[in-house]
């Protein structure tokens, strides 16, 4: 019975490892080019935002670099982003692989899922790489706090990416319309500027956003005094909350329209 409960875990083990294989070589072209370019693309993200600051002369928020604190605000949105969406494409791009006996669907999504995991670790790394470029001080102040912001990225990137794959086979056109809420956890996280400056009847309905908190945490870990009101317990409810709901939705929502 051991023996048969090992084979079965070989067979799927063996099934991700030759999935994960495929998702890089047709997404990236089969080259290390291909993949270097999807690994590099979230460095625009810094370029855009400190070239907005440098042209129109605008004070830093806080502290006294600017690459640094768009790198801050950054790495949990890049994680986020592109890990969620990437997620939800996954079944779509791999859809004849599910009709194989061996593939289950649930196993293109987890397939996806460690591929951004991994890419989402290269990007930041290549981020942080840029940041010492450009002179700034990227270590942590405090390490902790800066370890604890990327796993609170990664559970809720997951967690959404979950959520985005159930809704997307119920209704295919959130593909398209996940923009929508991507887009507005973007632009009121705090990723390019500090949500303490906003109107505050306005900053209470942005707390409700936990890519808010996750950024105000990684943050603390460079600049002391910083996000002390940044609710971790909150970030891992609604993931948790999320991830609860989007797993259960795949295990016995999904596999009934196939």
């Amino acid at each position: 019975m051991a023996n048969q409960a090992k084979s079965v875990l070989d067979v799927q083990l063996d099934v991700l490892g030759a999935m994960i294989l495929r998702d890089i070589r047709t997404r990236f072209g089969g080259t290390m080019w291909g993949y270097s370019i999807a690994v590099g693309w979230p460095c625009a993200h810094i370029l855009v935002i400190t070239g907005f600051y440098v042209i129109r002369r605008m004070p830093v928020p806080i502290g006294d670099n600017i690459v640094l604190f768009a790198v801050s605000g950054l790495a949990p949105y890049i994680i986020f982003n592109y890990m969620s969406r990437k997620m939800m494409e996954g079944p779509a791009q791999n859809r004849q692989l599910i009709y194989f006996p061996q593939v289950k669907f649930f196993d293109v999504v987890m397939s996806r899922a460690l591929v951004e995991i991994c890419t989402s670790a290269l990007s930041i790394s290549l981020v942080f790489f840029v940041a010492v470029c450009f002179g700034a001080q990227i270590v942590p102040r405090d390490s902790f706090a800066f370890c604890e912001s990327m796993l609170l990225a990664l559970f809720f990137a997951l967690s959404m990416g979950f959520m985005n794959v159930f809704i997307s086979q119920m209704f295919p056109p959130w593909n398209l319309g996940v923009i929508v809420p991507s887009l507005l956890m973007y632009f009121t996280s705090g990723a390019f500027f500090v949500t303490e400056s906003m109107p505050q009847a306005l900053y209470e309905y942005v707390q409700w956003n936990p890519l808010m908190h996750i950024v105000k945490v990684c943050r603390s870990a460079f600049y002391p005094n910083y996000g002390a009101d940044a609710s971790v317990l909150y970030v891992l409810l609604v993931s948790g909350t999320l991830s609860l709901i989007g797993l259960l939705g795949i295990r016995f929502v999904v596999p009934r329209f196939f």
